[in-house]
């Protein structure tokens, strides 16, 4: 019988959240809120969001409240998280009905891995004997002394959390993605993991992944709610 039972799943990943160096946090008991610093920020991560939200006040209350400490940050908008485990379960439709826009969604995937032991050649052990002692690592693909694909993984107890993986346009479809895939879980493997955590996006990467082994746990959807429509461009809206 597994020991990763689908809340225990569920519950790694809330504690794999990222919390860069520099980012505020604001923790209730009724959501948590990051503003992430600016050199974290590109197009597509809004620097404030609402990562995860469970109460048992209106979805208007909590909503408002968490708006109004964005606006105290002078920024345009907060991105708002979303997933089955959200309360009150009309937290989305309200986001909805105040003029949210979808601007991601992630696939939340798992997949055990077992104990079998792991043969390592010689010169591929000696390169990382020192790997005991990592935290985290990258995995680099290269075709022809090129990169073609790169992907992290951070191990945490009993947990492989991978992330950051992207493979250059010229190849995809071509099993680079696959193969840093594939070696991050053997290391991860072979250093203690008996699961790997990642949120693969829906029409990318989490095909892949459900291809590779990895089961669905959840969904979660991210709306950008626009707060100020002033003279500063909303990168994010629609």
């Amino acid at each position: 019988m597994s020991l990763w039972t689908p809340q225990r799943v569920l519950d790694a990943v809330v504690a794999l959240e990222w919390f860069p160096d520099g980012a505020v946090e604001v923790r209730t008991d009724d959501y948590r809120l990051i503003r992430y610093p600016d050199w974290a920020l590109d197009p597509t991560f809004p620097a404030a969001q609402v990562t995860r939200s469970r109460t048992g006040r209106t979805a208007a209350e909590i909503i408002d409240e968490a708006a109004a400490r964005v606006r105290r940050w002078h920024l345009p908008g907060v991105a708002w998280w979303v997933s089955s485990a959200t309360l009150p379960p009309d937290t989305e439709a309200t986001l909805r009905a105040r003029g949210g826009k979808r601007i991601d969604a992630v696939r939340i995937l798992a997949r055990e891995l077992d104990r079998d032991p792991v043969d390592l050649a010689r010169e591929f052990a000696e390169a990382v004997r020192d790997l005991e002692a990592w935290s985290s690592f990258r995995v680099l693909a290269s075709v022809g002394g090129e990169p073609a694909a790169v992907g992290g993984c951070t191990l945490r107890a009993e947990v492989a959390h991978l992330w950051g993986a992207v493979a250059l346009r010229e190849y995809r479809r071509r099993g680079a993605y696959r193969a840093v895939l594939a070696e991050r879980l053997r290391l991860a493997r072979a250093h203690g993991a008996t699961i790997a955590l990642v949120k693969g996006r829906i029409e990318t990467s989490g095909p892949i992944l459900l291809r590779a082994g990895f089961a669905e746990y959840d969904e979660e959807r991210c709306y950008w709610l626009p707060l100020s429509r002033g003279t500063r461009k909303e990168r994010y809206s629609a």
